[in-house]
C-alpha cells in the first residue's frame, strides 16, 4: 500500500479525466487577439544548452497553435479548447489542448499532450500562485541555475514533483522554456516507465502564453511500475531512504545518451523548438 510522500502536495487540479475528441480538429474559437500583455517583462530566451535541430515546415495546426510533428511520435492528432473551470479541484482557464494520437508509449499514467495556457487568464484566477510560476520560469530563462527544489510547471496538480533530471533550456519559435524529465506523486514514489513523463514548460516572448508539454518517456534501466519498491523493500524502508535514491536515479538518468529514451530527447525536443504560438 502507498504511503503519503515526503513532499507536500501542491495546488490541487487534476487535468486529464475527459475523453479526448476524435482525429478531426473542432472549430472551436479561437484563442482571443485582444488579451492583453502581462505586466511581467519579455522573456529572454537566451542561448539553447544543446545545439538545436533543423526545424522542418509546420504540418499541424490546432487554434493559434502551429509546430511540425513526426509521424515517428504520432499518426495524428486531435485539438480542442477545454473551458475555463473555477471548481475546486479544478481551476484553470480556456486553454487550447493538442493530444498525439497513437504515441509511441500508450496506456501509461498521462496521455501525450501539448497545453496553451493565456497567462494573464491564469493569474486572474490564481493571482498569487501563478504570478510566483511565471517568475520562477522567467529567473531561469534569464539564465538562472535550478536547484533542488522542484522547477516551474503547469497545470496544477495534486501531487508532487518527486524529482527533475535531464534539465535543459532552450527556445521554441516565439519563446523559450525549460525542459526536464520528472514525476508526480503523493508518496515516495519509485522512479518508473509508468509514471515518467517529459516536459517543457515555456512562455512566448510577449509573456502573453504559457506552454506546457506532457509526453510519456521511458528508459530501458528503469522498473515499469512503482510496486514493488527496488531491493525487496517495504515502502517504510524506501521511504526511509528516498533522498538518497532520487539523488543516485538522477545521476543516473543524465549520464543516459538522449538517444537511448523512448521516444529520443533529440526527437521530443525537436517537437518543442517547431512550435510558434499565435494569438
Amino acid at each position: 500500500m502507498k504511503h503519503l510522500a515526503y513532499f507536500l502536495v501542491v495546488l490541487s487540479i487534476l487535468m486529464f479525466s475527459c475523453t479526448l475528441p476524435s482525429t478531426v480538429t473542432p472549430t472551436p474559437p479561437p484563442l482571443p487577439s485582444d488579451t492583453p500583455v502581462v505586466s511581467e517583462p519579455p522573456v529572454k530566451t537566451g542561448a539553447p544548452t544543446e545545439p538545436g535541430p533543423v526545424i522542418q515546415a509546420a504540418n499541424v495546426t490546432c487554434q493559434g497553435m502551429s509546430l511540425y510533428l513526426d509521424p515517428a511520435l504520432a499518426t495524428n492528432t486531435t485539438c480542442e479548447v477545454v473551458p475555463e473551470s473555477t471548481m475546486e479541484m479544478e481551476v484553470h482557464p480556456q486553454y487550447v489542448k493538442l493530444t498525439l494520437v497513437d504515441y509511441p508509449l500508450q496506456n501509461k499514467f498521462f496521455p501525450a499532450t501539448l497545453s496553451i495556457f493565456p497567462v494573464q487568464a491564469y493569474t486572474a484566477l490564481m493571482p498569487d500562485y501563478i504570478s510566483g510560476r511565471v517568475s520562477e520560469l522567467q529567473a531561469l530563462l534569464s539564465g538562472g541555475l535550478p536547484g533542488t527544489s522542484s522547477l516551474p510547471f503547469l497545470p496544477t496538480w495534486n501531487a508532487a514533483q518527486t524529482f527533475h533530471s535531464n534539465y535543459s533550456l532552450f527556445p521554441f519559435l516565439n519563446g523559450g522554456g525549460i525542459r526536464f524529465l520528472t514525476l508526480y506523486a503523493q508518496y515516495a514514489a519509485p522512479v518508473n516507465n509508468q509514471d515518467l513523463f517529459y516536459t517543457y514548460q515555456g512562455l512566448t516572448t510577449d509573456g502573453q502564453f504559457w506552454v506546457a508539454a506532457i509526453l510519456p518517456i521511458n528508459h530501458v534501466m528503469l522498473p515499469e511500475t512503482a510496486d514493488p519498491p527496488p531491493g525487496g523493500m517495504t515502502f517504510d524502508q524506501f521511504a526511509a531512504n528516498y533522498e538518497t535514491y532520487i539523488a543516485d536515479m538522477t545521476s543516473q538518468l543524465e549520464a543516459q545518451l538522449p538517444n537511448s529514451f523512448t521516444p529520443t530527447l533529440t526527437a521530443l525536443d525537436a517537437l518543442i523548438y517547431s512550435i510558434s504560438i499565435q494569438p
